[in-house]
């Protein structure tokens, strides 16, 4: 219990402290609005409707660097406002890694639940299993916010900050990518007979790749995160 408070608190420190300074949901929102207006504009441009493989790409494509932009900050504000070893006295690393990683993925859940309709809407995609695409793009932000909470932490102790978060991140997340695009696909019937439902079954390989890979990335963030904070 002890250790499930601790958690807990620093979850809600999160969100206090993003209330009050609103810097990662700004970044997110403004990289995502961003990245749907262009992609709006060049619909208009070819005036037609995207290949659903395309839409698929260009959803993970959004939803990977909007994360990035924004889910950085969650060690980087400590080490700026000189709070890091305080956090480090008060509260185990297990607890503030999960307490981080929480508040991570309720945002990028959040920006996702915006993102991924409005992208579907411009590019003219319809859906044919909602159900499936739901559970690939539910478990795809966990991974993600997985990984980015962790190396956030090594890249707020470097120098070079600017871009480096996707740089380390991306090699880590390209089974996740993959199996993200293509379970997307496949909710958007890439590969089935037009019309109609699309079963749940065509993509349930990529929902286990992608649950299997959130579970190894927060198992391991969970076993090597002291290690990585402290030292």
């Amino acid at each position: 219990m002890d250790w499930t408070r601790e958690a807990l608190a620093v979850f809600v420190r999160e969100w206090r402290t993003e209330w009050r300074t609103r810097v990662a949901l700004t970044s997110t929102v403004l990289f995502a609005v961003g990245a749907l207006v262009l992609i709006g504009l060049a619909k208009q441009v070819g005036r037609t409707a995207f290949e659903p493989t395309v839409t698929a790409t260009l959803l993970w494509i959004v939803l990977l660097f909007t994360a990035a932009s924004g889910l950085g900050r969650a060690f980087l504000h400590e080490e700026e406002r000189g709070t890091a070893l305080t956090l480090r006295l008060c509260a185990r690393g297990t607890t503030v890694w999960t307490g981080k990683f929480l508040a991570n993925a309720v945002l990028l859940v959040g920006i996702a639940v915006i993102t991924a309709p409005t992208l579907l809407t411009l590019a003219e995609t319809p859906v044919r299993n909602v159900g499936l695409l739901t559970a690939v793009s539910l478990l795809g932000c966990i991974g993600i916010a997985a990984v980015l909470t962790t190396m956030s932490a090594l890249v707020a102790q470097t120098s070079a900050r600017g871009g480096l978060l996707a740089v380390v991140s991306f090699p880590l997340l390209t089974p996740l990518l993959l199996a993200g695009v293509h379970g997307t696909q496949a909710a958007l019937g890439v590969g089935s007979k037009p019309g109609g439902m699309v079963s749940f079954s065509v993509g349930v390989g990529d929902v286990k790749i992608l649950l299997s890979f959130a579970v190894i990335a927060i198992t391991a963030s969970l076993l090597l995160f002291d290690f990585l904070w402290n030292d």
